[in-house]
């Protein structure tokens, strides 16, 4: 019954908010259709034919005014050169140029002149100068080339020696002491050597033709305990 209750109560709110919102629609009559107005007419544009008399009158004023303004130009032009001739008289020309004198030389065109041969006599000494610069090298390359010996026929070339690297492991000043290094080296099997430099004594381990070989003695030298030689690989010359 109470389920019945509630669900007249809510059919009657939703009819009460139909009405609430459709009454106002029907009372002011904004549900009536729309009147859609006419479309306005084009408007009306002159056409080719009204154009061209206008356009024809304008072109012939602008040729007009065109063709007297060259006509003013050429009248001015005649005038001015009619009153330059009668200016200038060939009878009067003669005593005047009597009476200036001789023509002087510019002083300006005579420098430019002078600076000119100049130059072009400098150019002229600078490519001599090169010229000759290069026939007296090409002479002294050829005169190079055959004071070289030639080789005589069958003889075989002379063979340089292979490359070979030594580790250098101590400069001393004394020489007992580069003689007691060096026979401590060779007791642990190292092919030590010894040179002299000036006053000083170098031990060196080697020679070795690889440098992989050299640079492996090199770290053996200074992982060994009771050595512990930092040595450093060089080239080695006999």
């Amino acid at each position: 019954m109470e389920k019945e209750i509630k669900q007249r109560l809510l059919g009657g709110l939703v009819l009460v908010a139909g009405a609430a919102l459709f009454l106002p629609v029907l009372l002011d009559g904004s549900g009536a259709s729309l009147t859609v107005p006419p479309m306005p007419a084009p408007p009306q544009v002159a056409g080719v034919d009204e154009i061209a008399p206008q356009l024809d009158q304008n072109v012939a004023e602008a040729e007009r005014a065109v063709s007297e303004a060259h006509a003013g130009r050429d009248e001015a032009s005649t005038a001015e050169a009619t009153a330059a001739a009668s200016e200038v008289r060939p009878d009067s020309a003669e005593p005047a140029a009597a009476e200036a004198g001789p023509v002087q030389p510019d002083p300006a065109a005579a420098a430019v002149a002078a600076e000119r041969e100049r130059l072009a006599a400098e150019k002229a000494a600078a490519e001599k100068a090169a010229a000759e610069k290069v026939r007296l090298e090409a002479a002294a390359k050829a005169k190079a080339a055959a004071a070289k010996p030639a080789t005589a026929a069958g003889s075989k070339p002379a063979v340089s020696p292979p490359a070979a690297w030594v580790v250098q492991v101590a400069s001393l000043s004394s020489r007992d002491k580069a003689e007691a290094l060096v026979q401590k080296l060779r007791r642990k099997n190292y092919p030590a050597v010894i040179s002299p430099q000036g006053s000083m004594w170098k031990v060196m381990v080697g020679p070795e033709l690889s440098r992989e070989v050299a640079d492996a003695t090199k770290a053996k030298l200074a992982a060994d305990p009771e050595l512990r030689l930092n040595g450093w690989v060089q080239s080695y010359k006999p």
